[in-house]
Order: structure tokens, then sequence, then C-alpha cells
């Protein structure tokens, strides 16, 4: 212990060492900029304070917990960089920094600040975030040359007045504190661009919010508003607008003046209805109205002819207006967890969409027109009630990913197989019987979900999926899988457990990629198991009649589940790393979870 700390003096030594003749030859070349970044410095000393031409310090990312009253000598400083330290306190000496333009302190303990901070009246940019501020001093307010200021993140709980008086911010960024209320005065910011203001405890915001007439972005989400003062409205400069995550009832009409809105988000309030003016936000492409309590959307919704993405889901919506037919450069359409029952033969429109969530729906039919939607790519439309699919639906060629899982479809449109661009397929928990021969056709497939179903065969042709990774079969009522799936050579993940099946199926034996494979809860399966696979990972036989397992040797396999069945013995492969180590495998066994009783089938 006495070693590491004189080791540690030592090396402070050195370091102070090191600087003080670093301070001397800036002094004596006259140099402009010192860079002391990430030096590890735990104190700076007091003869920084000589270096009265410097215009640039640096002396973040180390452990300083204060500064020298000296650094106030510092008086041709222009930009002075302390973020990332441990300081607790500034002194008051900073306020003789009267030259100073930029200031980055974030990232430190402080809890106030010295009211001499309002001396540094030259000020452009201030960095204050990620402290500890609880207040700020009314001499704040004299920085009236400051553009650019950021107190995110600290414990501020009030703004003083004479906050108004730096008329010449563009950029203020309050968010991440537990401010209760914003000062009215805040409308004298008339130069402000951007305002962030979310993520505190407001309950109202002043009227006088709609003096800010140059704001192009607004952030005060994660509040507590219950409303918007219709001053909001003169906002009319306003791109960004975020008002999510409030306990807004409703919007003001006079948020249709926002005619230059390019992203509104709305999402996570109380809103049962939105104004019709709403359709005066001709330019908007960017909507999120998620998780309100809409039970309808104004005939109006459909002049927002420029949306590109629309978020509506979790809702109370029961039909879509035919308008929305006229959203024809909509691309990404969200409107999962709602009520809607049908959808309107208008949709059809939507020719540029190619995300559409309406999964958690009740919809009983899907129009003809939904074919017309060519350039879908990724459709949700599970846990909805449909019972069957519209021919034109196999238009749908550009489709990727298809979710249909949880609907009451009782048969698949041969047209189904004109989906050959399809990656990914769920249509589990249906009432599948069959699955047409077409379906061979989904050559791009590489992950397909059936399970739940109460199919009873599968076609021959679904061995033409050679690209298919995952196939999942389970709870089916399958009493034989087709031998042409030993051409599914990709195929990493096989789950056909809970069937009917009868046999073991011998063509298993080629799926030479094989790392998961599930068969149990076949009862009247029998017969031996034989795998060539070399790569198996996991292997479930549990509840089955499989009496013989001839599996290679791999060291990648680390379950395997054989409870109930017949076997009396575990091939050579699986003995040879339980004799290793027990811990390489994970065996279970319907005797005993006795490693013994387990090693005793490697002796049978």
């Amino acid at each position: 212990m006495k070693q590491e700390f004189k080791e540690e003096e030592t090396y402070s030594k050195n370091l102070s060492n090191k600087m003080l003749n670093m301070i001397k030859n800036i002094k004596n070349k006259n140099e402009k900029s010192l860079d002391l970044n990430s030096k590890q410095i735990t104190k700076l000393p007091k003869e920084i304070g000589n270096l009265v031409s410097l215009k640039d310090l640096d002396i973040s990312d180390n452990q300083l917990q204060k500064l020298p009253t000296e650094i106030g000598n510092l008086i041709n400083l222009q930009k002075l960089y302390i973020y990332n330290n441990q300081l607790e306190k500034l002194p008051t000496e900073i306020g003789n920094l009267i030259n100073l333009q930029k200031l980055d302190i974030n990232n430190n303990y402080l809890q106030e600040l010295p009211k001499e901070i309002g001396n540094l009246t030259n000020l452009k940019e201030l960095d204050i975030r990620n402290n500890r501020l609880k207040k700020l001093p009314n001499e704040f307010g004299n920085l009236t040359n400051l553009q650019k200021l950021n107190i995110n993140y600290n414990d501020l709980q009030e703004l003083p007045k004479e906050f108004g008086k730096l008329i010449k911010l563009e950029n203020l960024y309050i968010n991440f504190n537990n401010l209760k209320e914003v000062p009215k005065e805040i409308g004298n910011l008339g130069n402000l661009q951007e305002l962030g203001i979310g993520y505190n405890k407001l309950q109202e915001l002043p009227n006088e919010i709609g003096n800010l007439s140059n704001l192009q972005a607004l952030n005060i989400c994660k509040n507590k508003l219950q409303e918007v003062p219709k001053e909001i409205g003169n906002l009319t400069n306003l791109q960004e607008l975020d008002i999510s995550y409030n306990n807004l009832q409703e919007v003001p009409k006079e948020i249709g003046n926002l005619t230059n809105l390019q992203d509104l988000n709305i999402s996570y309030n109380n809103l049962q209805k939105l104004p019709t003016e709403i359709g005066n936000l001709s330019n908007l492409p960017y909507l999120n109205i998620k998780n309100n309590q809409l039970q309808a959307l104004p005939k109006e919704f459909g002049n927002l002819t420029n949306l590109q993405d629309l978020n509506i889901s979790y809702n109370n919506l029961q039909k879509l207006p035919t308008e929305i037919g006229n959203l024809s450069n909509l691309q990404k359409l969200d409107i999962n967890k709602n009520q809607l029952q049908e959808l309107p033969k208008e949709f059809g429109n939507l020719g540029n969409l190619q995300y559409l969530d309406i999964g958690f729906n009740k919809l009983q039919k899907l129009p003809n027109e939904f074919g017309n939607l060519n350039n879908l790519q990724d459709l949700n439309i599970s846990y909805n009630n449909l019972q069957e699919l519209p021919k034109k639906f196999g238009n749908l060629g550009n489709l990727q990913y298809l979710d249909i899982d949880s609907n009451k479809l009782q048969k698949l449109p041969k047209e189904f197989g004109n989906l050959g661009n399809l990656q990914e397929l769920n249509i589990s928990n249906n009432q599948l019987q069959e699955l047409p021969k077409e379906f061979g056709n989904l050559t791009n497939l590489y992950r397909l979900d059936i399970n739940n179903n109460p199919l009873q065969k599968l076609p021959k042709e679904i061995g033409n999926l050679s690209n298919l990774q995952y196939l999942d079969i389970s709870f089916n009522q399958l009493q034989e899988v087709p031998k042409e799936i030993k051409k599914l050579n990709n195929l990493e993940r096989l789950d056909i457990s809970n069937n009917q099946l009868q046999e073991v199926p011998k063509e298993i034996k080629n799926l030479s990629n094989l790392q998961y494979l599930y068969m149990n809860n076949n009862k009247d399966i029998k017969g031996a198991l034989q795998l060539s696979t070399s790569k198996l990972k996991r292997l479930d036989i549990e509840n089955t009649s499989i009496n013989e397992l001839i599996v290679p040797f791999n060291n990648d396999l680390k379950y395997i589940n054989i409870k109930n069945t017949p076997l009396k013995s575990l091939p050579q492969s699986i003995c040879d790393k339980i004799q290793d180590s027990f811990e390489n495998i994970n065996i279970k066994h319907s005797y005993s979870t006795d490693e013994e009783m387990v090693k005793k089938l490697c002796t049978q």
C-alpha cells in the first residue's frame, strides 16, 4: 500500500514539474494556445495565471476538483474548455475573463454558478449541461451576447426573469431539468431558432411563447402540459414540433397555421379528436399521433398530401376516412392497435407505401384494391379476424416481410405463390388445413413460421425453398414430413414438435447445416434418429418413442432432452463429451437429473 502511494506521489510530482516546464515554455514563446486535455491532471498549478497572452485553453478530461484563483488572470482568453472534470464550484475570479467567447464546463459537479459569471458579457457559447445546478444567478441575464446555451441535465427548478434579456440567443436547450414553469420573459428571445424544454415538469406555457417568431424547432415533450396556448400558431417558421408525452386533451386549431412544419409529434397524450385545421399542414412529411384516444380522423386529413411517414397506432379508431387515399406520397404507415373493422377501398391508392402495420385490429377482410399496393415491402396484418386473403394479394410482388399471425385464415389463394421476394413469413395461429403447391415458388424465404394450425400435410414443393434457414411447423396435425425436405440444405433450425408424426423422417439426416432440432411431443414417432450435421447445438426428443440416436461428434452440442423416451444408451460421440466434463453438455432424462444416472446410459 505504501509502495503504491509512493509511486502515485512520484507520478504526480513528475506531472507537476512537466506542466510547470510547459507553462514556462509557452510564456517564453508567447503562444496563444495550451492543450492539457486528458493528461490525468488532479491539480492545476497557480502558475497557469502567468499565461496572460493565452486565447485558447483546454483542460478538459482530467480529474480537477477546483481551479486556482489565478485562472482569473487570463484576461485575453477567448475559449475555455473544462468539461469532464470533477469541479464542484467555479472561483469568483472566473468573472475576470471578460473576453471569453466560448465556455464549456459540461459534465462536472457544479451546484451553483458565481454571480460573477454575469461579467462574461462577450460570451457567445456556454455549455453547462450534465451538472447539478439548482438555480441560475440573476446576473445570468447580463450575458446579452449569448447565442448558444445548453443547460440540459441539471436540476433547475426555475429560470430567473432576467433570462429574458438574452435577446441574441439562437439555440437554447434546457431539457432534462425540473422546471415547473417558464417565465413569460422568454417571449423576449425573438432570435431563438431552436428551443428544447422537454423532460421537465411544466404544467403550462406562457402565451408569450408565441412571440418567438423565428423559432424553427421546439421540443416540449415529457412534461405535464394539459393544453398548448393558441399563440403557438404564431410560430409560422416552425419546422419541428414535439409535444409528445404530455396530458393534452386537445390541440388548438391554430396549429393549422404552422404550414412550414416538417415533423410533428403529438404522440402519448389524451387527444380524443384532431382539429379540422390540421389539414392545412400540406407540407408535412412526418406525423406521429400514436398512443392517444382518437376515435376518428377528420376528412381534412386527406389534405396532408406530402406525408411520407404516419403513425396513428394505439388509438381507438374504428374506421379511416375515404380521404386517406389522397396520401399518395405515404411510404410508412402504422395503424396497429386500433379498432378498425374494415379498410376503405381508397386505401389501394397508397401506391408508394413500403411499410404497413395494421396488426391488432378487428379486420375481417381486405379490399380487393389492397393488391394495388405493389411497392409494399413490409406488411403486418397479424391479430385480426381475417378469414381469407383477396386474390389480388398476389400482386404484392415486392413484399419481403409478411406477418399474418393470429387470424382465422382457412386457406391461402394460389396467387400467394407470386410473392417471390418474400424473405420472412409468419402465418402461425390460423386455421390452415393445407398450403397451395404454389407455396414452393417462395424461393427467397429464409424464415417460415406455420405453427399452431391444423395442417395435416405439407406440399412436396416445400422442398423448393432452398434458402430456408428457419422452419417452424410445430403444433399442427402432421403425420409425416415430405421426403423433399432433404433439399433444404441451408436449414439451421427445424421445429416439428407437437405433431402426430408416426416415423422419424429419414431425410433429416441430409440436413448438414442443422443446429436446432425439436421433435418433442410426437408420442407415436418411433425408430432411430440419424443425423449427419456436425453443427448441432440443441436436440429435443422428449415424449417420443425414438429408441436410438446416431449423432456425430460435435463440440457445439450443449443441450439434449431425452425425457420420457425408450433410449437405453447414448451415442459414443455424446459419451465422449461427458467423459471430459459433465458441464460440457446438459442432458435432461426422465429417470434422474443426477449425472451418475445419465452416465449409465454410456455404459449400456
